[in-house]
């Protein structure tokens, strides 16, 4: 049996290379033959006419994303840090791509897809944000809008990164989800988003990350950058200023208590890293080798959270925003779910409270229970899904 996998694959940051390596690993251990389309929804040509037809939403966008737009306008100190920063990453992901996917070597826009599109007996669109807005537009071919009848189509764990969408999106929802065979989502928020669209019953399930055990990714774990000493280790995606500055003021009280040195990853940060930090690019299993060896994992990653856990690390997880509904919301519930929500930092804590968190412990052995519950809703959706056993 033949499943195509349509996600995120070319976007350079940890998360979607982790996301797409497990899910395709996991459905490989199935015994599956899988492929990953090379699909990018920059090859489309609707973004220009979204925009035109919902100015008050583009302008929304523009004002949420401000500081990045300002920064690229007027060019900040840190820019050819960050342009270093981002040829250094590319290659790496790409490496990982050309090693661990088996990624289609025809590129696809959504107009060849629906011409053409390489056969399967199922596709499954996931994880990751994939019906997110990105800016103002949701491709129709993260809803498998190009895949013909008879073909399987399945979403796994498929994400909107917020608890509701914006009405002009309606339409496009309204007409291919309602064509699906199955239907999970990675955060709860998201079913009843779903049920607005759709007779199928959404399943909540885990990020596919979690599909897969510590042993699981033994193939590509590296412990080729863990120094000898002790270590924080911070991996940091992008977030307002005063966030920014919170978070790093957090980690350097951490860092002059405890006395150990900071490792820092970004793929994407617009501030420099506001401390004493060493600022590394490790490829995706190096990133996991230096969050397990790490005395203590600091972040504001969701995969950064996912992968402390399934590592058994000490760590901190950092609120991404100051926004209810947006990149806190999948870090909060995975937390919440886990019973580790006294790991969570909400925006601005004291960070003399932060630090008292650390004496907190925690019993992964409890967490592991949960999550192996969790873990065979997952299973079960994917069995019926696809309709085989589980080897």
């Amino acid at each position: 049996m033949i499943i195509g996998i349509v996600t995120l694959q070319n976007s350079n940051n940890y998360g979607a290379m982790y996301q797409v390596y497990a899910l395709s690993k996991y459905l490989k251990n199935l015994g599956y033959d899988v492929f990953i389309l090379d699909y990018e929804m920059t090859r489309d040509n609707a973004n220009l006419l979204n925009y035109i037809k919902n100015p008050i939403s583009f302008f929304k966008k523009i004002l949420y994303r401000r500081e990045q737009v300002i920064s690229k306008i007027f060019k900040k100190k840190n820019t050819i840090a960050k342009i270093n920063r981002k040829e250094g990453f590319i290659n790496i992901f790409r490496n990982f791509r050309g090693n661990y996917l088996n990624i289609t070597k025809e590129e696809y826009n959504y107009q060849k897809l629906v011409k053409n599109c390489p056969k399967a007996d199922a596709y499954i669109c996931g994880s990751d944000q994939i019906w997110a807005a990105d800016f103002l537009f949701t491709s129709p071919a993260f809803l498998l809008g190009f895949v013909p009848n008879g073909t399987k189509k399945i979403s796994y764990a498929a994400s909107f990164g917020k608890n509701e969408i914006e009405s002009y999106l309606n339409n496009v929802f309204s007409k291919y989800i309602n064509k699906f065979d199955a239907i999970s989502v990675r955060e709860k928020s998201a079913i009843s988003i779903v049920e607005k669209f759709s007779k199928l019953e959404p399943i909540h399930v885990l990020d596919p990350t979690l599909l897969l055990k510590k042993e699981d990714y033994l193939e590509i774990i590296d412990y080729s950058l863990v120094p000898d000493e002790s270590y924080i280790f911070v991996y940091k995606l992008n977030q307002d200023k005063e966030l920014s500055d919170w978070m790093d003021k957090s980690i350097n009280l951490i860092s002059e208590k405890n006395n150990h040195s900071v490792l820092a990853v970004s793929t994407n940060l617009i501030y420099p890293f506001d401390g004493n930090y060493r600022e590394l690019h490790p490829t995706p299993g190096q990133l996991l080798g230096l969050i397990e060896k790490s005395s203590l994992t600091v972040t504001n990653s969701f995969h950064g959270t996912v992968f402390s856990i399934i590592l058994q690390t000490k760590f901190l997880s950092f609120s991404r925003d100051s926004y209810k509904d947006k990149q806190n919301v999948r870090i909060e519930e995975l937390l919440s779910n886990l019973n580790l929500e006294k790991f969570y930092c909400e925006p601005f804590l004291d960070v003399k409270e932060v630090y008292k968190k650390l004496s907190i412990e925690n019993n992964y052995k409890n967490v592991f229970e949960k999550l192996a519950k969790m873990r065979n809703i997952s299973e079960n959706f994917i069995e019926k899904a696809l309709k085989v056993e589980r080897k």
